[in-house]
């Protein structure tokens, strides 16, 4: 029989908390081993104060569990400088666990507290807070990016809506771009448009290299031997590098390379019933900056390395350009984790030798 592949926390303390937190209010549920609730209490304004004042006399061997949305960074702080366990639970694995028919924030925090206390709990990964804001610095710098090209789109197509051909960017001078497209527009609230989208694009600009050079030296300075590792492969650069290094922490946190991978959702998990598959699943499953990286990485390597790109090709022809792409990505994200487990530099020669 096949063992399931999902990992469970297992509690050692007396009393579990599980907590179904929101903005502005958590309600929390604290149950002994056998199950009897302790305290079962809806706390307005997320008050950490009073909540400790009502666990007090189960602080001293309880473990607190909530799911991983968007604002457990504070809750998970809050219970460290406090000395109380702390369990992040994997959103989507406790969904398929504990669902039920009716569903609301009291009994949302009872199942927690009964899962936890079950050692049924699927833990996710507590990103350490020393480098939760380079991350999230990453992150901004990528948001930056995303709306600088939206408006550099913009300008495209509102060229080509009045009939002209889109004018061409210069590189990264702006001016002379912004002068080619003034060219083509006479109306003076065409122009007007123009200069401040143009504005705009060199605001973003100056973020992303202050930016940039911020997360850079970060990188260099804390983690180097990692960022010199990963820039030896054809395809990763410095934004692509500092991306990957940020968003996995350590490599060390994944047991197995199949692990990593299903993490950068290079990997689709599959239902199956009497032996058939019924379809798949776990698309949404993982980090999703991570697919981008990857994914960016294997379109920029088929292109810039001379053996890689043949390989490239015969993928393409096989399986198609989507799919040819995907397993390519697999095999450069594979090659990272040995790479980084190891200490090695890249080698071209040994990836191939394994893509199917």
């Amino acid at each position: 029989m096949r063992r399931s592949m999902m990992k469970y926390y297992t509690t050692t303390t007396k009393y579990n908390c599980g907590i179904d937190l929101h903005a502005r209010q958590m309600y929390a549920c604290v149950m002994d081993r056998e199950g009897k609730i302790l305290v079962h209490t809806n706390i307005q304004g997320n008050d950490f104060a009073y909540f400790l004042k009502r666990v007090e006399p189960y602080r001293h061997d309880l473990t607190v569990v909530c799911e991983c949305t968007f604002n457990w960074y504070w809750l998970a702080d809050a219970c460290e400088e406090a000395g109380i366990a702390f369990v992040l639970a994997h959103a989507l694995y406790a969904a398929h666990i504990h669902g039920g028919k009716n569903k609301n924030d009291r009994i949302d925090s009872e199942k927690l507290a009964h899962l936890l206390r079950s050692n049924l709990i699927p833990p996710s990964y507590l990103y350490p807070a020393a480098k939760r804001p380079v991350r999230a610095l990453l992150r901004q710098r990528m948001r930056y990016v995303w709306s600088r090209s939206e408006l550099m789109t913009h300008l495209s197509m509102n060229q080509t809506a009045e009939g002209c051909v889109p004018a061409l960017k210069g590189g990264h001078n702006r001016d002379v771009w912004q002068e080619r497209i003034l060219a083509q527009t006479p109306n003076p609230y065409h122009q007007m448009a123009v200069r401040c989208d143009m504005d705009a694009i060199r605001m973003y600009d100056q973020l992303i290299d202050k930016l940039d050079g911020t997360i850079t030296f970060h990188a260099r300075e804390h983690q180097g031997l990692e960022y010199q590792l990963l820039r030896s492969v054809p395809g990763i650069g410095e934004v692509l590098s500092m991306t990957i290094l940020y968003e996995i922490d350590t490599i060390h946190r994944f047991p197995t390379v199949k692990d990593f991978t299903s993490y950068c959702r290079l990997v689709k998990g599959s239902v199956a019933s009497a032996g058939r598959i019924k379809g798949l699943t776990g698309g949404k499953m993982g980090n999703a900056y991570l697919r981008w990286a990857f994914g960016e990485a294997a379109v920029i390597c088929k292109r810039a390395h001379r053996l890689i790109t043949p390989y490239a090709e015969r993928l393409i022809s096989k399986h198609g350009k989507f799919k040819g792409n995907a397993i390519l990505a697999n095999q450069i994200a594979r090659s990272v984790y040995f790479m980084l487990h190891s200490g090695q530099s890249f080698d071209a020669e040994r990836m191939i030798r394994v893509i199917p």
